[in-house]
């Protein structure tokens, strides 16, 4: 089925009113569900430790979560060693395969009918992400597909913090007064040239705290970075 751009509004009011994370991973199972072949998984995983991953909610076929779970194969998975340093969206061929027992839990997965993937991983402090795993059946996951899953998932981002952020996590992501001055200015639509201007700092600093900001909140972009301080009460416009 072919998902619109309405289809995307229409989600994201579904998931703003959700009232727990429950509720939140009923809606955006929905939303999914207008994709053919696809299959995902939501997972908070701590970026050093790689025993710490907790699975939030998935549509993969249980046989073979049952196999997964079994073989411990959180703890060597390539989708979730690849996402513990990147920043931004990757397609599966993306991934290194380095070992063995990476490479026999790919083909297993593989035999079982999935031919391509996706992921995003949202860094949502310091030591935790969020890992978003999308598999296909077909041979690929298009351009337009994952624009709009992207979309969609940053939505799910937003109202999961809201919904979980506890007073000594958001203490955690808490900004400088630097980092909120400079993120102000973004709302305000002010580039990296003349924020540096108006703080009379130098554009390179002004890139480092944007830098740190996004790193912060798990955002792939600035105007991400500023709906979700907004959403989590870090800056006021």
């Amino acid at each position: 089925m072919f998902c619109h751009f309405e289809d995307v509004l229409n989600s994201a009011k579904h998931m703003q009113k959700s009232t727990n994370t429950d509720h939140l991973n009923e809606n955006f199972r929905n939303f999914l569900a207008r994709f053919d072949s696809l299959v995902h998984a939501v997972a908070l995983i701590h970026k050093t430790r790689t025993t710490e991953c907790y699975l939030i909610d998935t549509t993969y076929p249980e046989q073979w979560m049952h196999h997964y779970i079994a073989n411990s194969y959180q703890n060597i998975d390539p989708v979730i060693a690849t996402a513990r340093h990147k920043f931004m969206p990757y397609d599966w061929t993306e991934i290194k395969i380095r070992n063995t027992s990476q490479m026999k839990m790919m083909q297993e997965f593989q035999k079982i009918g999935f031919k391509s993937g996706y992921a995003v991983p949202l860094h949502i402090s310091p030591s935790m992400l969020l890992l978003f795993s999308m598999a296909s059946h077909k041979k690929e996951i298009n351009f337009h597909d994952r624009t709009i899953l992207q979309i969609s998932i940053n939505q799910y981002h937003a109202r999961y913090l809201q919904l979980n952020t506890t007073d000594s996590f958001k203490e955690e992501l808490s900004l400088s007064d630097k980092e909120r001055e400079c993120l102000l200015w973004i709302a305000q639509g002010k580039n990296t040239t003349e924020i540096g201007s108006i703080l009379n700092m130098s554009e390179n600093t002004v890139k480092y705290h944007l830098k740190n900001i996004m790193q912060k909140l798990g955002s792939h972009n600035r105007t991400q970075a500023v709906v979700q301080a907004i959403n989590l009460g870090l800056i006021h416009p």
